[in-house]
């Protein structure tokens, strides 16, 4: 107490002989403290934050009462990022002065930072009652909302935001972001496409290709997500846009070269190789995906997502073991959904297996493979109207896909549709004239075609295609070409005679 009290003497001691000092610092001769913070507001301008603390320090020795003291020591942390520690010393500031016109605006801010949303909310909730109409809360209050996912409200705030003032891109941005969450395009695409004119920086320019790929305008997507990295060649989130709009677009070398960029420039994340890993999903490069998702966990091992892709290709392998686990908490997990939907397969239930399918691609049309999957269902169900939609379904999204286009091809051929299997083993050639599979299924068309309509250049091109599967080292049909070899020498003779 002696020690306490000396140092109280030694504060008032100092002011005193500092008389001069004090009134060029202070207005309010008759509060001490006064000065001192005005001393401090030195410090915190120039951030020596440590010698501001000390002189506030000091103030609290002589009157721990003073709401302007508190208020400047929660800046100071603040400042230093200790926002729950700036809490403490604006509710001090606030007890003592409820009327401060800054107070809660900074509280609720430092909540909002902390993730403290309900007592954030209540900050801005008064601060709107001591300061009506003042756009920073009603911005701030918005992000609470949003931060709880509760996009209508925080929608609510920020237009009232921006009504109050028109300058606040912030909030007409923001406001533009919920209604992209509630699915309001036609309203977020206004706001966007003011911002863009009128404040093109890198957040307004990323929101736009975000809107734009949301509305399948793929294009436009990647225009405005390259002008976005324009402005900024680190902004990660732009190179996730251009990433899923390559592989939607079934450009692997584009994907590729868009992601090993971003890599390149040290923004390697576990939401880098997650994303990474779901465009090479879509392009159905399974092992390539697998090593994505891998990396993804080594960066954190608890992000459920890459889990979730993980069970799904381990799924497509048949193997099932982690995905009982997971669906228990992740059920609406579109990777979790599909890889259940393959399990039902396995277990031959295709109906399930189908409504899980569904249920996807409801969801994510740009899952193209459970179309693949929904086509074996069908077969497996015996509906060959559905079978043969699915298949042409996948195919026009995976064009490049031999094995689609084989497994197309040997369905048509089990339900004697030649031609139709022909064409699409043609198309497979060209992008593989060395896959003896296709060479083999190819040249038993050309067979089965030409034993129903026997022409002499059909059946020299089934030779020569089955003369080309036997050179790749795998050939099936060999009586079967010589047959037709037969046929063609009969021919000759009977030319001959």
């Amino acid at each position: 107490m002696f020690g306490k009290l000396k140092k109280l003497y030694d504060n008032i001691k100092h002011i005193n002989k500092s008389v001069d000092d004090y009134n060029k610092d202070s207005v309010i001769q008759s509060l001490p403290s006064v000065a001192y913070v005005n001393r401090a507001k030195k410090f915190i301008e120039a951030k020596d934050y440590d010698n501001a603390l000390n002189i506030l320090q000091s103030a609290l020795d002589i009157s721990n009462k003073d709401p302007l003291v508190y208020k400047y020591l929660g800046k100071i942390y603040e400042f230093k990022h200790e926002f729950l520690k700036a809490c403490e010393y604006y509710e001090q500031s606030a007890l003592l002065n409820a009327t401060d016109k800054e107070i809660w605006l900074r509280m609720g801010m430092c909540y909002l930072y902390s993730d403290v949303l309900d007592k954030a909310i209540e900050a801005f909730e008064k601060a709107d009652k001591v300061t009506p109409l003042n756009t920073d809360i009603y911005t701030g209050w918005g992000m609470a909302f949003m931060k709880q996912k509760k996009y209508s409200l925080a929608k609510d705030k920020f237009v009232i935001a921006a009504q109050i003032s028109k300058y606040n891109f912030t909030a007409i941005l923001l406001s533009a972001v919920m209604e992209m969450r509630l699915e309001e395009y036609t309203s977020a695409e206004e706001k966007l496409t003011f911002l863009v004119k009128v404040a093109p920086n890198e957040g307004s320019l990323y929101e736009y290709a975000h809107l734009k790929l949301l509305q399948n305008k793929y294009d436009e997507a990647e225009k405005y997500a390259l002008k976005a990295l324009d402005l900024n060649k680190l902004m990660l989130p732009a190179y996730l846009i251009t990433g899923e709009v390559y592989s939607i677009q079934k450009d692997y070398e584009k994907t590729e070269q868009n992601y090993k960029t971003a890599e390149d420039l040290g923004l390697d994340s576990d939401l880098l190789y997650y994303e990474w890993g779901k465009s090479l999903l879509r392009l159905l490069n399974f092992e390539q995906a697998r090593d994505k998702f891998e990396k993804a966990l080594e960066k954190d091992k608890n992000l459920t997502e890459a889990k979730a892709a993980l069970a799904l290709l381990d799924a497509y392998n048949g193997i099932f073991k982690n995905l009982d686990e997971l669906k228990e908490k992740n059920a609406d997990n579109l990777y979790i959904q599909e890889a259940m939907g393959v399990q039902f397969m396995n277990e031959h239930n295709y109906e399930l297996a189908i409504e899980m399918f569904k249920k996807v691609t409801d969801k994510d049309p740009s899952a193209s493979y459970v179309n693949y999957l929904l086509a074996q269902c069908y077969i497996y169900l015996n509906r060959p109207y559905k079978t043969r939609e699915y298949f042409d379904m996948f195919i026009s999204q995976n064009p490049k896909y031999i094995k689609g286009l084989i497994d197309y091809a040997k369905w048509l051929i089990n339900v004697s549709d030649f031609e139709e299997a022909q064409r699409k083993l043609k198309k497979a050639q060209r992008l593989d004239s060395d896959n003896a599979e296709v060479m083999n299924l190819l040249f038993l068309t050309h067979y089965t075609l030409v034993k129903k309509n026997i022409c002499e250049y059909n059946i020299k091109e089934a030779i020569l295609i089955g003369n080309k599967a036997l050179e790749l080292g795998k050939f099936d049909y060999l009586p079967q070409k010589q047959e037709l070899e037969d046929i063609l020498f009969q021919k000759y003779r009977e030319k001959v005679d």
